[in-house]
């Protein structure tokens, strides 16, 4: 081996730690994202605006900080074509990609970060549609309960025969529905 290919595989093995550092800060965040949604979950149940608006900021927090990951995530595995002289025939290098052009123990534990990673996003995705379907759930409520509030507010309505109005809104409900 000469100098060359030595200084390669050390820049090979070091692109490919940052990367897989990389993917489990992702996953680290995405398992508090995780943990927010839950209690997501339980706020709207409890139709607790305020608690989920907290949650919702928090949670917009660590999302900025997927994006900074994501970014640097996308430089390096950029760099990492270059270097390497990747020629994907899909365009832009996967993480399979770098999978294959890395050696058996680097390339496994690459790939079980990949495969963790992977798995938290699925359960954030799930919970997430559970609590969109939540949410969607309420507002079907809130709309049959307004829909009925209007329904049982009655209008005695008109004016006599001497000009002289004769009824008053009774039960009246004054509000807007889409507040």
């Amino acid at each position: 081996m000469n100098i060359h290919t030595l200084i390669m595989e050390g820049q090979m093995h070091q692109a490919v730690f940052k990367l897989e550092n990389i993917m489990n800060l992702e996953r680290e965040i995405y398992q508090e994202i995780y943990r927010i949604e839950e209690e997501k979950s339980e706020a709207i149940i409890k139709k607790s605006g305020k608690i989920i608006e907290e949650l919702s900021v928090s949670q917009e927090k660590l999302l900025g900080k997927i994006e900074s990951l994501e970014h640097e995530r996308i430089k390096l595995m950029e760099s990492y074509k270059k270097s390497h002289k990747l020629h994907p025939p899909h365009g832009d290098v996967t993480l399979q990609d770098v999978i294959d052009s890395t050696d058996s123990k680097t390339a496994f534990s690459l790939k079980e970060a990949g495969i963790e990673l992977k798995r938290i996003l699925l359960k954030v995705k799930s919970i997430q549609d559970l609590n969109s379907r939540l949410i969607k759930d309420n507002m079907e409520f809130y709309d049959i309960l307004i829909s009925g509030l209007k329904n049982s507010s009655t209008l005695r309505s008109g004016y006599g025969r001497d000009g002289k109005e004769q009824g008053r809104v009774f039960n009246p409900v004054l509000f807007n529905i889409k507040a």
